[in-house]
């Protein structure tokens, strides 16, 4: 649906500004005429007046923007408030113009008479799955309010677990980029210096100097090639992550690096239990539960093997037995299931699961970037000394026939 920007001039004379979206410049003339509003200047953006229609440089819907929205709408819905009423607030205090857009449409589309999830369900790529599902459900069981109550707490540690783990990878990669920044001023600046200085002094270099002489050369001429290689590996692995088999390559490699592999395990895991116990609280059968899971765990690996546990669970066997059968999951969130099972209070005890591998997960986490910094500044030791020693060890040679002349 086109965005249009107008001008216009109301009884009093006065301009107005605004922005909307239609079907055409004939309807939003005609919504104008029903206002009494005399238009001034009416533009249809895209792509050369507004850089903003491009997808590329369209601002995504983060996860805290989805936090604030279903907050809003919970405490709205709570006080009494209309659909309608709810989302025109909301909208006129959104600062996501993507969301705004969305809340736009959405609102004009309850007015029709549409229901929320139906609307909803024209933005998959605003909202998630999940959300849309737990709408729909909160709609046939009248707890729309304690629905978003739910997807907000849910956003909610979503959030807080995902800048957790940004916050632990930080500081090591500020390391690694300082690490990259000296070796490459000691290549590029440093050991020129210094080649510079023991070719006037006419010293016959040994093959390690030679080596890295050479390889700074090489690296200060024709540095557009490392460039043109990082640029390639960046385009190649987002080519493969974009197919197929090549998301499978991927998955299966992040699946089984070590140590990363176990923290990844234990996301999943909390993931899993967390998502799970939010989808059936809400109302939410198992097995559309079970799908939305199987999207919100994101690897294509385990991914087919949620596919496996669907079918399971449609032949008749409990949720316990099918995801035993994926050999992924720990003995203590099986365990969980089976007793939430059991006592029939498996959202709860999900919940509880899901508490525990968020808890597991901040440690892990922790673990590894606790490994990762030192073994930078070992490699970064390393790589140092080796420049150093290949360019200091003809000085030294100098200094000794020095010495015994």
């Amino acid at each position: 649906m086109p965005v249009f920007s107008y001008k216009v001039k109301n009884a009093e004379g006065i301009i107005l500004t605004g922005e909307t979206k239609l079907e055409n410049r004939d309807k939003l003339m005609e919504l104008l005429a029903q206002n009494n509003y005399v238009p001034v200047e009416i533009i249809e953006k895209n792509f050369v007046n507004d850089i903003s229609q491009i997808k590329l440089f369209k601002k995504k819907v983060k996860l805290v923007d989805l936090v604030q929205f279903c907050r809003q709408f919970a405490i709205m819905l709570e006080a009494g408030i209309s659909l309608a009423g709810a989302l025109d607030v909301i909208r006129e205090q959104t600062v996501n113009p993507t969301l705004k857009d969305c809340l736009d449409d959405m609102y004009t589309n309850i007015q029709k008479g549409l229901a929320l999830s139906t609307v909803m369900r024209y933005f998959p790529g605003v909202f998630p799955p999940i959300l849309l599902s737990m709408v729909e459900a909160g709609e046939i069981s009248g707890q729309l309010d304690r629905v978003f109550v739910r997807l907000a707490d849910q956003f909610e540690k979503d959030y807080k677990q995902q800048q957790k783990i940004r916050g632990a990878m930080t500081y090591p990669i500020i390391i690694l980029v300082i690490a990259v920044i000296v070796v490459a001023i000691m290549v590029t600046v440093v050991i020129p210096q210094f080649g510079n200085a023991l070719t006037g002094m006419n010293v016959e270099m040994p093959k390690l100097t030679q080596f890295m002489m050479s390889m700074s050369d090489f690296v200060t001429k024709y540095w557009y090639i490392f460039i043109l290689i990082i640029v390639g590996l960046i385009v190649g692995i987002k080519a493969m992550a974009d197919s197929e088999r090549g998301r499978l390559v991927l998955d299966k490699m992040v699946l089984k690096l070590p140590m990363v592999s176990d923290v990844i395990r234990t996301m999943m895991t909390a993931r899993f239990s967390r998502t799970l116990a939010t989808l059936l609280s809400s109302g939410v059968l198992m097995i559309e539960s079970m799908e939305i899971v199987r999207k919100v765990l994101g690897n294509s690996i385990l991914m087919q093997k949620m596919d496996e546990v669907i079918e399971n669970l449609k032949s008749g066997h409990s949720l316990t037995v099918s995801i035993t059968d994926m050999h992924y999951f720990p003995p203590m969130a099986l365990s969980m299931v089976k007793t939430g099972e059991e006592s029939g209070n498996l959202d709860e005890t999900l919940n509880k699961s899901a508490g525990f591998f968020e808890d597991q997960l901040e440690e892990k986490v922790q673990k590894l970037t606790t490994f990762i910094e030192p073994a930078i500044m070992i490699v970064l030791g390393g790589v140092v000394a080796f420049i150093i020693l290949s360019v200091l060890y003809p000085m030294i040679s100098v200094y000794q026939g020095i010495g015994d002349m």
